[in-house]
């Protein structure tokens, strides 16, 4: 049980570093980025709004990156309890936390803000890669135990979960495609 509670507190406070380094990333980025003079601070070099089927896009993925973590969560708690939590919750705080840091730089204008997708991005496929790594190894050491009801059902949960995480990352894989896809357009590169 000590040992959970360390696994927790390593979790949490590698997140919390990783999360305070991209803030602080992003700062430097804006100081560094934000034009000072008045006369470059136009917005004739911004992109166009998204297109209808980005917004789509964008709707579907972030509906599905919440809802599958969710109701995977309610489902498989029962036999895995704390595992379930150590698996998903990075996940799911660190689309919270990319939302706000997103919202942040909206608000401030901020030219960092094509960047914070693609590192939320790529670190969430790192936090899946994670989360998959930790329930393979629960579920060799339920294989290893006696194979009661108890024990097939707990083995059948972290499947479940390992299914789940799989399909997150597919997930995660065509969010950053579909946003770099903004900024190359097909009708932009069919054209060199």
């Amino acid at each position: 049980m000590q040992n959970i509670r360390y696994d927790f507190l390593i979790l949490f406070f590698t997140e919390a570093l990783f999360y305070c380094g991209v803030g602080i990333f992003l700062v430097l980025m804006d100081y560094l980025w934000r034009p000072t003079d008045p006369v470059f601070a136009t917005t004739s070099d911004e992109k166009p709004p998204p297109l209808l089927w980005h917004r789509v896009s964008s709707v579907a993925i972030l509906m599905l990156s919440l809802i599958i973590p969710l109701v995977t969560m309610g489902y498989v708690w029962p036999w895995t309890g704390p595992a379930a939590s150590a698996t998903l919750a990075p996940y799911l705080v660190g689309i919270v936390v990319q939302f706000a840091f997103e919202q942040y730089a909206r608000y401030a204008r901020s030219p960092s803000w094509p960047v914070i997708p693609i590192i939320f991005q790529v670190y969430r496929l790192h936090q899946l890669n994670r989360a998959a790594q930790l329930v393979t190894a629960l579920s060799f050491t339920v294989r290893g135990a006696e194979m009661t009801t108890h024990n097939l059902a707990i083995d059948s949960s972290l499947g479940t979960l390992l299914n789940v995480l799989q399909l997150l990352g597919v997930i995660c894989v065509w969010s950053l495609s579909s946003f770099l896809l903004r900024f190359f357009p097909s009708s932009a590169i069919s054209k060199h």
